[in-house]
């Protein structure tokens, strides 16, 4: 009896801190949220190159800018207008991770109601 109790407060403890964990990454992000938007500054685009390598473009009121940026620099590439900002890969729809998943699981269990599983 007593081995049962002690597991269901390790296990109560455990909840305790999963719980704990939730509220403050909660309360964290809610608190930083307000530091990533700008009214005035955005980020449009931007890709990854290499160990801290970025090139991104910005938006800054109705103009954009270029700018390529690393680990211990930011540095001004060149400013360019707002008709040669074209999609390179036009959207096809959402891929969130939900349709990924679920496009996954239908593949995968179709092969096994034909045998190929």
């Amino acid at each position: 009896m007593n081995e049962v109790l002690h597991a269901i407060a390790i296990l109560m403890a455990f909840i305790g801190v999963l719980i704990l964990a939730y509220l403050t990454a909660r309360f964290v992000g809610t608190k930083f949220a307000g530091y990533t938007s700008s009214k005035y500054i955005r980020v449009i685009d931007r890709i990854f190159l290499g160990r801290d390598k970025w090139v991104c473009i910005i938006q800054v009121g109705s103009k954009y800018y270029v700018v390529g940026i690393t680990g211990q620099n930011m540095e001004f590439l060149g400013q360019i207008s707002e008709q040669e900002l074209v999609p390179l890969h036009p959207e096809q729809g959402t891929s969130s991770f939900t349709n990924v998943l679920g496009d996954y699981l239908k593949k995968r269990f179709k092969g096994e109601a034909n045998g190929d599983g």
